[in-house]
């Protein structure tokens, strides 16, 4: 079975090329307005024919609202090449999902703890961790977690990493290292006062991960 992020890259693959073919031959002008118009009915002539998997069909059903109700402001066209930018990042030659390794984590936490961060990965995350960082941007993963959830240093399960301080600076470390974050919240957590955010093995998660902008 194909996986989400396999069939989110293939629509904004095809949804792109589409684009970019119909502003070659003249049909659509360059403009914001124009590509919102064109990739809402792209995307509402894609749910009609039931072109792609149904694990992208939410995913498209948000594209198309958002392009209904906010228009030219709906940015797709961004999205969609932030989309396409972040998965072909994580892929590997033939655009299939590669594995995540424990190095790679322990990477990310290196270089977070060398730009100032706190970083722990020796408590054990229950029901509820209240962890004061002084202010000081934090990372937490469960020691239980950072334990258990690799196999011979590979990813098999889901790791959950709490998150407190300037994201977008999480995001780029964590992408420098072939890694996608997937929100599940971004304050409450069990963690007080931090977001949680999953790294799923081959970066493979049933959802979008956090893009990082352009």
């Amino acid at each position: 079975m194909t996986s989400f992020s396999t069939s989110v890259h293939q629509v904004v693959s095809d949804a792109l090329a589409d684009l970019n073919e119909a502003q070659t031959k003249g049909k659509i002008p360059k403009n914001p307005l124009s590509e919102t118009h064109f990739l809402a009915a792209w995307t509402t002539n894609a749910i009609k024919k039931k072109r792609y998997e149904s694990d992208v069909l939410p995913t498209l059903t948000i594209w198309q609202r958002k392009a209904r109700s906010l228009g030219k402001n709906a940015a797709l066209v961004t999205t969609f090449a932030a989309i396409k930018r972040t998965y072909e990042h994580v892929f590997d030659e033939s655009l299939s999902a590669k594995p995540v390794y424990k190095t790679q984590v322990s990477a990310l936490c290196e270089q977070l703890i060398a730009q100032q961060w706190m970083v722990n990965t020796d408590l054990v995350v229950g029901e509820k961790l209240n962890r004061h960082s002084g202010g000081q941007a934090s990372l937490i993963i469960c020691t239980e977690q950072f334990e258990s959830h690799f196999e011979d240093g590979l990813l098999v399960k889901p790791l959950s990493l709490y998150i407190r301080g300037d994201i977008p600076e999480a995001l780029a470390a964590a992408y420098q290292h072939t890694l996608l974050l997937h929100k599940v919240t971004d304050y409450k957590s069990k963690v007080k006062y931090h977001g949680e955010y999953i790294i799923y093995p081959e970066n493979s998660g049933e959802f979008l991960p956090e893009l990082l902008e352009a």
